[in-house]
């Protein structure tokens, strides 16, 4: 008798995994990115199925969608002892995740986002600026073990920079190159073409607060506005179109 109740639990487990909706997708995908993802529109099971991936603003007040999203469950993954997904939008390949008993891998991402919607969840005055352009994210490699310490790499460019506060300008395209080693990420930043010349390296150790220093120039005129929308982060340099960045501000 007990092993027939066993064994009737284990099937009504499994099938209740298997028929594990698509919405249980967003709620983990909410809950872990503090609420700033939203899946909508989820169709299909935990398993196989597709939605559409939305921002909300750091405010709450405002939701982006952007980016269609199908994911498709990788059985070859069970023989590592983890489970898979093959991540796609639109038809092209997007990533490819893995969960396995001490570790979450991400590989072969390549992201592509608006800049507004990307930007929007960032609790600083600076990301409600009304940013446009193209972001593109690519992490070849990204582990994270049960302890949060990930290591990896990983790269944003960003063509078309600009903002809603200099309407008809365009800054330029700029690369911000991230390695990260345990936990500790160390990144440069550097302009690969455009009129604002932006360049500088920076740390965030594990557990701390990011730090950066750089410095940035061009058009005095275009960037007069810059001290008043970098929240105390940009101090004029001595040559005119010049500035000092630093985070935290000092």
């Amino acid at each position: 008798m007990t092993r027939k109740l066993l064994a009737l639990l284990v099937l009504a487990l499994g099938f209740a995994v298997a028929k594990a909706p698509a919405a249980l997708l967003g709620g983990l995908l909410s809950h872990f990115s503090g609420g700033s993802l939203i899946l909508q529109q989820a169709e299909g099971s935990l398993w196989q199925g597709r939605g559409v991936l939305a921002s909300r603003d750091a405010g709450g007040r405002s939701l982006t969608p952007w980016l269609p999203l199908a994911w498709r469950f990788d059985a070859g993954t069970l023989a590592r002892l983890a489970v898979g997904w093959n991540l796609s939008t639109s038809g092209s390949p997007l990533a490819h995740v893995e969960l396995g008993p001490a570790e979450l891998k991400l590989g072969g991402l390549k992201l592509h986002a608006p800049a507004g919607a990307a930007l929007a969840a960032i609790p600083h005055p600076a990301a409600s600026a009304g940013w446009h352009g193209d972001l593109s994210i690519a992490a070849p490699r990204w582990d994270c073990p049960a302890d949060g310490r990930c290591s990896g790499e990983a790269s944003l460019l960003w063509r078309g920079a600009g903002s809603a506060l200099f309407p008809g300008r365009s800054f330029g395209d700029y690369r911000l190159q991230i390695n990260a080693e345990a936990g500790n990420l160390r990144f440069t930043l550097q302009t690969l073409a455009g009129p604002i010349v932006a360049s500088g390296q920076g740390e965030a150790p594990y557990g701390q607060q990011p730090r950066f220093d750089g410095q940035l120039s061009g058009d005095a005129e275009l960037l007069r506005r810059l001290p008043a929308i970098a929240g105390g982060a940009a101090k004029p340099g001595t040559q005119p179109g010049h500035f000092e960045i630093h985070w935290p501000p000092r």
